[in-house]
């Protein structure tokens, strides 16, 4: 068996279970951004009010179908419920991780999905501007770099769980504002080759450009596994303004 089918396998098994906790007190949503005719899970979280600028978080997903939007809002909602965040999972087509490499066509088309929603969510939503995190998990690293270091305006951090990187798809497509956004590169111990070689990649490729915060972590024992918990925290610790405490979540076995 190859590399390709060794992941393959990684993901059939383990690799995107969500075992985060799915009990909010309120459901996403599933919508359509009129602009490209994609759809979207969007949501809110039931402290939200009109009158306070909400963070907003923009996950994107991995290799279809082992990681698809819906897989992301189970993810992430019970930590945006706990921290106040509205979360937005787009689906999105340049995140084949395992035979792509984030085609620069794909990704930018996938970048008219994400700010055209994130545009949108503007008028929608009263969204703080001051905290905007792009995330993503495996494939879905090709357009968090993509997408996120190309609109540092916009958004304030950038998280990459265990993600893929391809340099020849990222340099020289962002601006020179890019190198003051925190990024955080993290990934398991016992993940994929390509996923740990990748994320080290990545890390080496933005410190080399003289970006200012490049945070990485290796979660000891774990596989190609979700622990959107480290992007939060880390998250919290770039935040601008006051940041609200962290609140964990109990995994389920």
């Amino acid at each position: 068996m190859g590399l390709y089918g060794l992941w393959l396998a990684c993901l059939l098994v383990v690799g995107c279970a969500v075992t985060q906790p799915q009990d909010t007190r309120t459901q996403p949503r599933l919508m359509i951004e009129p602009n490209t005719g994609q759809y979207y899970y969007l949501f809110v979280p039931y402290t939200y009010r009109p009158e306070k600028p909400a963070p907003l978080i923009v996950s994107c997903h991995g290799t279809d179908p082992f990681d698809v939007a819906a897989h992301h809002v189970g993810e992430w909602k019970k930590l945006a419920e706990n921290h106040g965040c509205i979360l937005v999972c787009p689906k999105l087509t340049s995140t084949d991780g395992i035979l792509g490499a984030g085609p620069v066509d794909r990704l930018l088309y996938d970048e008219r999905v994400i700010m055209s929603i994130v545009g949108q969510l503007h008028y929608l939503y009263n969204i703080d501007r001051r905290n905007v995190l792009m995330t993503g998990f495996s494939g879905g690293g090709f357009p968090v770099y993509f997408v996120g270091l190309r609109h540092p305006d916009v958004f304030t951090a950038i998280a990459a769980r265990n993600c893929n990187f391809n340099e020849h798809s990222v340099d020289g497509w962002y601006p020179p504002e890019a190198k003051g956004t925190p990024v955080k590169v993290y990934f398991g111990q016992n993940d994929p080759a390509a996923i740990r070689v990748q994320s080290q990649q990545a890390v080496v490729y933005l410190r080399r450009k003289g970006f200012s915060i490049v945070e990485t972590e290796v979660i000891p024992g774990s596989g190609h596994e979700r622990h959107p918990e480290v992007a939060m925290k880390f998250w919290l610790r770039h935040w601008n303004g006051k940041a609200p405490p962290f609140r964990d979540i109990v995994r389920r076995k």
